[in-house]
């Protein structure tokens, strides 16, 4: 078995681990050998160097007869004016090191002895050197251990990437599916979760079919039926209440029906328009009597102006519904007032509100115990709509009454 081969059998733990551990074993031996360096010697060694360069070039000077100029630091004493305890030292570099740092060179030049004296801020950039040299290997260590890091890194997460990218642009089968690490499990966990949401995906577009052709039918047959009984029916008849409850109930299930498939289907896919919202609010407004009959509730419409919104009118118009049906129907007493602007609309009401089961900020279907049976429902309807048309609610409710407003993009 190749090594190649052996290092895709082990696990992503492992690999990481055996990457990390090779890094640090890397990192660690070139600090070492960077650590083998003798500072001393080294110091020593350019020290004897630049004295040697520093006495050939004043050899030279003084053969021609001449005074040569000394930097700071530095003294030249021949055999006459030398001081006492210099007078030890023979031919050749000698010195002390730090604290009290110097350095002597003695040499010959013609019949004199001579004697070249240096203090140790002659040679300090020496400390510079040292410390920059100190930093370059710190800074080379980092740079080459990022590097490794990145390379291994890379090398490491790959099948991830490349993963990731199959998932992302839904290339199938998913890749590393029959790998034994943790890659594997996950190429396989998202294979079996794409399955899955792939089923899903058909039986929900089986049941949007179904639903559109198997219930439209029978529900057009159902409000046929029910406008022409209502027609022939004698004015004075008592079945004429109930045959236009059973047309209006019609077409309202009609109106959901077409709108619960509309929320079925992608936002960008559902077909917009421009819709005039005062017919919607106005038409809205009239169905809602019914709920208004026998109670001192009044309803009131404040618009400046036709407001017209390129969106989708059933799904605008359930909105309203639900939101304008469910203010006339909890109200026992005062008002439903709607206010139209240029990007919101407001329905409030005097009504008690929403009750402590329902959070005005995230309305849940069907949610237990609550004392109003199915009202959860219409407000998760209009929440869902509400996302789906790109607008945004925002609800204030209290003991004296609650406020919906909707807000849509210019």
């Amino acid at each position: 078995m190749s090594p190649a081969s052996l290092y895709r059998r082990l696990s992503l733990r492992t690999r990481i681990t055996i990457s990390f551990v090779l890094l640090m074993a890397g990192a660690m031996g070139f600090i070492v050998l960077a650590e083998q360096v003798d500072y001393d010697q080294v110091r020593a060694a350019v020290v004897a160097r630049t004295q040697h360069g520093e006495v050939q070039r004043l050899q030279a000077l003084l053969d021609r007869g001449q005074r040569p100029a000394l930097p700071a630091g530095t003294q030249l004493f021949d055999a006459h004016d030398v001081p006492v305890v210099l007078r030890q030292y023979g031919p050749g570099h000698h010195g002390e090191e730090a604290p009290n740092e110097w350095h002597l060179s003695v040499f010959d030049s013609g019949d004199q002895r001579y004697y070249l004296l240096e203090d140790a801020t002659h040679y300090s950039y020496l400390e510079h050197l040292i410390n920059a040299f100190a930093a370059l290997v710190i800074s080379i260590c980092v740079l080459g251990a990022f590097l490794i890091g990145r390379k291994v890194a890379t090398h490491v997460i790959a099948p991830i990437t490349r993963l990731a990218d199959a998932v992302q642009d839904g290339h199938k089968p998913f890749p590393y599916q029959d790998a034994r690490d943790e890659i594997g499990v996950l190429a396989r966990a998202f294979a079996l979760h794409s399955d899955e949401l792939e089923r899903f995906l058909h039986r929900e577009q089986c049941f949007s079919g179904d639903a559109s052709h198997e219930l439209r039918t029978p529900l057009a047959i159902i409000g046929g039926a029910a406008e022409t009984l209502a027609c022939q029916l004698p004015a004075d008849s008592h079945l004429v209440p109930s045959a236009e409850r059973i047309l209006r109930t019609t077409q309202e299930m009609q109106r959901q029906l077409a709108c619960l498939l509309l929320l079925s289907r992608a936002p960008s896919t559902v077909p917009r328009n421009e819709v005039a919202l005062r017919p919607l609010i106005e038409s809205c407004m009239e169905r809602c009597q019914p709920w208004l009959s026998g109670k001192p509730v009044i309803i009131a419409f404040d618009a400046l102006h036709d407001t017209v919104l390129h969106t989708n009118a059933d799904l605008a118009h359930s909105i309203i519904w639900n939101l304008l049906r469910n203010a006339c129907q909890y109200t026992d007493r005062g008002e439903v007032r709607i206010t139209l602007r240029d990007t919101a609309l407001i329905i409030a009401d005097t009504g008690p509100g929403l009750p402590s089961s329902i959070d005005p900020q995230q309305f849940e279907r069907f949610l237990p115990g609550s004392p109003h049976s199915g009202e959860g429902l219409g407000l998760s309807i209009v929440q869902r709509i509400v996302e789906h048309l790109g607008w945004r609610m925002t609800v204030h409710s209290s003991q004296q009454g609650c406020q919906f407003s909707l807000e849509w993009p210019l």
